[in-house]
């Protein structure tokens, strides 16, 4: 992925490398392609270095003049998806708080196999969002019953799902920009504490008729909290990495770009509830008139309508006409025009990716075939081969264990870090290997 991403973006292949890449890391940041080891066993650090280097190489070109919007596009859509490079991550042994854990002392010795064999050898390996899946199975499970283990280790077992939600970037909003407030200054500190109060207050209000009218009132202050926070975030956020700037400060970056995205998310779910609000007092209905517009310049205008707006006020007449009649024409002609940039926007998303995701999925579906074919290659050698061992996880039922299974050859994955390390000390001797049941049980 990061060959794929460095090598292409200074050539005309940039903007299908940064969709092909956006795509191929949403199938991996959302369970959708698991991420497996190659025999390399590299630890979580070298995730976050690569990590470190693709966002390097996104921000410079997201900061180029000649930076289309269907590439700054794409770039927003693989900065989430990208794991942290914080100080701890990038450290020659990182996350090894997990290996305590799995030879505590006063748990049974089946949860410290459980515990090696699902979540510490697959994080060693290969780390991946499915880690945490299974850590939180994991938490779950020793968390059923209060009293069953020992409060430090239950305490211990936390920590580490917190490491593993902040090695993946998980944070909601609210987590993510209270882990930036340490970097802003008193200026941008106040309007990071309006949005949060609003926010707060937001999630707190109650659905009822006598919240309707409040509600309306505070997702206006919540969103123009959002707008005055966001753009202390983008000016922040305006110049491009120096050659020689810390590690620690393109971390800090990182989570400001994420701050930054993650409130434009939530913009549009508060647009969301506001025309669900405007729905529910009957003016939804009134709102629906199509509008021409521009994607930079109908952004400034909207702006600059709205400031127009607010400076003019509310006035009972306006020549002949009633002012409310008025000042709400007005006001309607801004919000179809913020409609058909919303509108704009999930076009222009439609446009680029559903075609690459269609190709990219049958590229991605040509390499589990090819494992297939390279089944078959060891078939054809007949008798020279007895079996395969393979070091990651796969199905049962996948296509590769069925084949060979069909072959009559005997077909193992092994994930045991010393049971692999055995079987490698084998190399270039007779083994004899046994069947029991009906399973192709593996003595080597």
């Amino acid at each position: 992925m990061c060959e794929l991403l460095v090598g292409n973006l200074e050539s005309g292949d940039r903007l299908e490398a940064l969709i092909f890449s956006a795509i191929y890391l949403k199938w991996i940041y959302t369970g959708q392609i698991p991420c497996f080891e190659d025999g390399g066993h590299p630890r979580p650090n070298r995730h976050a270095e690569i990590s470190r280097l693709i966002f390097r190489e996104l921000e410079r070109i997201y900061c180029m003049k000649d930076t289309s919007l269907q590439e700054v596009l794409a770039i927003r859509k693989i900065h989430p998806c990208l794991p942290s490079f914080k100080a701890e991550f990038t450290a020659s042994v990182p996350l090894t708080r997990i290996r305590d854990v799995a030879h505590w002392g006063d748990i049974p010795h089946d949860l410290k196999l459980q515990i090696k064999h699902t979540i510490q050898n697959k994080l060693h390996r290969n780390a991946g969002p499915e880690d945490l899946v299974a850590t939180e199975a994991m938490l779950a499970r020793i968390t059923r019953n209060p009293e069953e283990y020992s409060e430090a280790f239950v305490e211990q077992f936390k920590i580490i799902h917190h490491e593993l939600k902040d090695f993946s970037m998980l944070r909601n909003l609210t987590e993510q920009l209270e882990s930036i407030k340490e970097s802003f200054d008193d200026r941008s500190l106040s309007a990071l504490t309006l949005f949060l109060e609003c926010k707060e207050r937001l999630d707190n209000l109650e659905e009822s008729k006598d919240a309707l009218d409040k509600s309306i009132d505070l997702l206006l202050k919540t969103a123009q909290s959002l707008n005055a926070l966001r753009e202390v975030i983008v000016k922040g956020l305006e110049s491009s990495l120096r050659n020689d700037v810390p590690d620690a400060a393109i971390a800090m970056r990182q989570k400001w770009r994420l701050c930054e995205i993650g409130l434009e998310d939530y913009s549009f779910l508060l647009l969301s509830r506001f025309l669900n609000a405007l729905e529910a007092v009957g003016g939804a209905q009134q709102l629906k008139e199509n509008a021409e517009s521009k994607n930079p310049e109908e952004c400034t205008a909207i702006g600059n309508e709205l400031l127009a707006w607010k400076e003019k006020g509310l006035s009972e007449k306006e020549g002949s006409e009633d002012g409310k009649a008025v000042w709400a024409l007005r006001f309607k002609v801004t919000l179809d025009r913020s409609r058909r940039l919303t509108k704009e926007y999930s076009e222009a998303l439609l446009q680029m990716f559903p075609q690459k995701v269609e190709i990219e999925y049958r590229r991605v579906m040509a390499c589990v075939f090819s494992h297939s074919r390279c089944l078959w290659q060891v078939t054809a050698a007949g008798n020279n081969i007895k079996g395969v061992v393979l070091l990651q996880e796969l199905p049962h039922l996948s296509h590769l264990g069925v084949r060979a299974g069909q072959e009559k050859v005997i077909f193992v994955t092994c994930e045991d870090d010393d049971k692999i390390a055995d079987i490698q000390k084998l190399n270039g001797k007779c083994v004899r290997h046994n069947t029991t049941g009906n399973f192709p049980v593996k003595d080597l």
